[in-house]
């Protein structure tokens, strides 16, 4: 903190007032660091093929989070701070031995109004996390879920974390979790998660390939929770792309990539798309175009569009879940409304 210095009484005391503020939060807060980046510039070679943030135009009024624990950065998410969820998280994935459930939570501190670039772990014991509380001006509580038929649904999943406790605990922030309908949650996207684990490790494992996820969700025009303050999502997403551009040999070629979604409600069906389908205009883009040395140029990660539909041939045969293979546009297809809808303006804190 800076102070500019005045001989005034009250003046003293305003800073002798922030200064025990500082001190109270430092003493009942475990801190784990994190960090608001415009444009995702301290983390976008981390968590984004060919380090390039999707191009939703919809992204409106939105923070960009890189999501740190220990300082060490896990993964980055776009937030709404007026619907109160993120929009997306996009993450990495390897497949080291994972270890146990972590449930603590945390909250995004300058969103709640404190002046560090920290997220911060709640704790209970001291502290009023209410909806009226500077915790939930800018973000959900867990006062907003209480009395309904929703989860806190993580976009970027627990599970797919097994490089620490560390890298689990990090998916725990309140800035990670949007309504999910419990039941949707509980069954078919959670078997989703687990089919999407099992696909990658399958075809997606060779030496040197590298896998990049984006899990989003569509926000609802009118649907809320908790008197208007948490927007629920008509449609939960995710984007994958296997990355094959820095492999040597015959498989430089192997990568691929498709996309998923899932309306939010308790019946739901998983639908499927090969990325070109996904989203078909220059208006969206998930991942970005790659040239190679000999000025070769793959779109939307689609290396080897014969093998990613043939993958999504293999998902959609599937009995013990419903998957639907679509052959058209998300844009275009009867199966659902489909335009995704955001806030106004990227803004930065």
């Amino acid at each position: 903190m800076y102070f500019h210095y005045s001989s005034s009484k009250s003046n003293i005391l305003i800073i002798m007032k922030l200064m025990w503020t500082s001190v109270f939060i430092f003493t009942f807060f475990k801190f784990v660091r994190l960090e608001l980046s415009p444009d995702f510039a301290n983390c976008r070679k981390d968590f984004f093929y060919q380090e390039t943030a999707p191009i939703l135009p919809e992204l409106k009024s939105t923070t960009q989070i890189c999501q740190k624990l220990g300082n060490k950065s896990y993964f980055a998410t776009e937030y709404d701070t007026e619907k109160r969820i993120p929009l997306y998280s996009a993450y990495t994935l390897s497949f080291e031995k994972c270890g146990k459930r972590e449930n603590d939570w945390f909250f995004e501190a300058k969103l709640a109004d404190i002046d560090d670039p920290n997220m911060i772990e709640m704790d209970y014991e001291n502290h009023n996390y209410s909806r009226t509380s500077i915790y939930g001006s800018r973000q959900a509580v867990e006062e907003d879920f209480k009395q309904t038929d929703y989860d806190k649904g993580h976009l970027n999943p627990q599970m797919f974390h097994c490089e620490s406790s560390d890298s689990r605990k990090a998916t725990n922030t309140m800035t990670n979790i949007a309504p999910q309908y419990f039941l949707f949650n509980q069954n078919i996207w959670n078997m989703f998660e687990t089919d999407l684990y099992n696909i990658s490790k399958v075809y997606c494992s060779f030496e040197g390939a590298r896998r990049f996820y984006i899990t989003g969700v569509k926000p609802s025009f009118s649907d809320y929770i908790s008197d208007g303050r948490v927007n629920v999502p008509t449609h939960y997403w995710t984007a994958v792309c296997c990355d094959s551009s820095g492999v040597k040999g015959a498989n430089r070629s192997a990568g691929w990539s498709m996309a998923f979604k899932g309306e939010n409600v308790k019946n739901s069906t998983i639908y499927i798309y090969t990325i070109q389908n996904f989203f078909p205009t220059d208006f969206y883009k998930l991942f970005a175009d790659y040239t190679d040395e000999n000025g070769n140029t793959v779109s939307n990660c689609l290396f080897n569009p014969t093998k990613a539909d043939t993958i999504t041939d293999e998902i959609a045969t599937r009995t013990d879940i419903h998957y639907v293979k679509v052959k058209t546009s998300v844009n275009n297809s009867n199966e659902t409304n489909d335009s995704f809808d955001g806030p106004k303006n990227r803004n930065e804190l």
